[in-house]
């Protein structure tokens, strides 16, 4: 199950930061744009891998 939860959160996170990247391809100035992009791509990956492990975590009870 951890590693479940690991790859989620990898996965969220490299399709955000690949989307992101192709919507910048024509901007002059890359490396404020990766930073806020890298950025944004954690926070929206923890949220949604968090969000996805609640609601597939296992049941002990």
């Amino acid at each position: 199950m951890f590693k479940f939860r690991i790859m989620d959160y990898i996965i969220v996170f490299i399709l955000i930061s690949l989307i992101g990247a192709v919507n910048i391809v024509k901007t002059d100035d890359y490396f404020p744009v990766i930073v806020k992009l890298l950025i944004y791509a954690l926070i929206f990956s923890i949220v949604v891998g968090t969000i996805t492990n609640l609601i597939f975590k296992s049941r002990k009870d």
